[in-house]
């Protein structure tokens, strides 16, 4: 849930008809100035706990604290500004750590021990997005997966709890 300011200053002779989303991260117990994503008319807005307690109000000639993290134009074609505009909304801040960026690991026990479903390469007799709806042959499916299975239920290293 956001809350936004509908941009309805006329400029040029039109209407600036601009959404900005105001993301609940930044502005849930917020009081500032922001701008407007296409127009860039500064208005004055105070958010306690996501909701607007006053504005918005215009105030020309000042400059914005915050930036709108997304604005679009949905009466003009769905024409959107993405974060990270420089002037007209701020960077998106919440990216994964270093660590977090590469390739996914490949999962074929569960915590527990238990073979999942989730691994891949799934043979193409798994259907939409490797589902098997309730029948799940794992022994035909993937020996290597079943013996590995075996050998950890032999040794003793599956949980139940």
């Amino acid at each position: 849930m956001c809350d936004i300011i509908w941009c309805k200053k006329p400029v040029g002779g039109k209407t600036c008809n601009t959404v900005n989303y105001l993301d609940p991260y930044c502005f849930w117990n917020w009081e500032g100035k922001v701008n407007c994503a296409e127009c860039g008319t500064v208005y004055y807005i105070h958010m306690i706990q996501g909701f607007m307690y006053k504005g918005p109000e215009e105030k020309p000639g000042e400059k914005p604290d915050l930036s709108p993290l997304y604005a679009d134009k949905p009466l003009e074609g769905y024409r959107a500004y993405l974060p990270g505009i420089s002037g007209r909304t701020r960077p998106y801040q919440c990216l994964p750590r270093h660590i977090y960026l590469g390739k996914a690991d490949m999962v074929k026990f569960s915590i527990r021990g238990r073979p999942t479903r989730g691994w891949r390469p799934q043979p193409p007799s798994a259907g939409i997005a490797g589902q098997f709806p309730y029948k799940w042959d794992i022994q035909a499916l993937s020996p290597e997966v079943y013996e590995e299975y075996k050998k950890k239920l032999l040794s003793g290293k599956l949980k139940d709890w």
